[in-house]
């Protein structure tokens, strides 16, 4: 059986040193820009980090090769459970992965040409959406009365009024509030933006009227009206994966 190591002082103190050193290399990183290699570097800090406390103040590189197999073995094990967490990346939303640097690009043409603005079939379209994702809290005539809204606090907005909105009731600031939610309503942004668009188009027309958005409105919800596509993307400019998984979290 191996004697137990006891690390000295000495040795103690540097791995604590490197251990600081290494903070302050994380917050650098973490002030920096570095694009695609945002992600890689962060987590390369961090598994030397990680290393010295196993090896150091943990004692795995005096113990047992028996024990060493066991704990690497279990990253192993998170490693495939992650991988397989986050496989849907390819494919999910509006991003497909690409690229030596796992880029993400809007994924699949577009349902419809310019979603902003309201015709029969985009909101035919949000109605649909909307038995699908609205309808148990909002109710099916927009009221705010659906089965889930008893537990709700505060209680579902009733789209049939005109008071009371507070991102507002056009068709871009319903479009905003889909993808950052508000008060007891979670944030939409992983539902392709052409959709959120829909179901905006869809939402404002159980109001007393229909408030109709500017330019002004456009640009503010992220629209540039003079492009085809609005300045949403085609898939031209990819975007780090990070950042992409930041923005379908966060329902920008």
């Amino acid at each position: 059986m191996k004697s137990h190591h006891v690390l000295s002082g000495a040795m103690a103190k540097k791995i604590l040193g490197a251990l600081f050193v290494l903070t302050v290399i994380t917050v650098a990183a973490a002030r920096l820009d570095l694009g695609p290699l945002n992600f890689p570097v962060a987590m390369a800090i961090a598994t030397v980090k990680a290393l010295l406390v196993v090896l150091f103040f943990m004692g795995m590189l005096h113990d047992s090769a028996d024990n060493r197999v066991i704990f690497a073995t279990s990253f192993i094990f998170v490693a495939i459970f992650m991988i397989l967490t986050f496989s849907d990346l390819f494919t999910r939303g509006d991003y497909r992965v690409q690229g030596p640097f796992f880029s993400a690009v809007a994924g699949g043409p577009p349902k419809f040409e310019k979603p902003w603005i309201a015709t029969n079939e985009i909101t035919e379209h949000g109605g649909a959406l909307f038995k699908v994702n609205c309808i148990s809290c909002h109710g099916d005539s927009g009221q705010g009365n659906g089965p889930a809204s008893s537990s709700l606090n505060p209680k579902p907005r009733n789209f049939t009024l005109a008071d009371g909105w507070k991102n507002g009731r056009k068709p871009s600031q319903i479009f905003g509030t889909l993808g950052k939610g508000l008060n007891s309503m979670p944030a939409f942004g992983n539902i392709a933006a052409e959709d959120r668009w829909a179901l905006a188009h869809y939402v404002s027309k159980f109001g007393p009227s229909i408030d109709l958005d500017t330019p002004a409105d456009l640009t503010k919800a992220g629209i540039d009206p003079s492009k085809k596509d609005g300045g949403m993307g085609g898939g031209d400019e990819p975007l780090p994966i990070d950042f992409a998984i930041e923005i379908m979290s966060e329902g920008r």
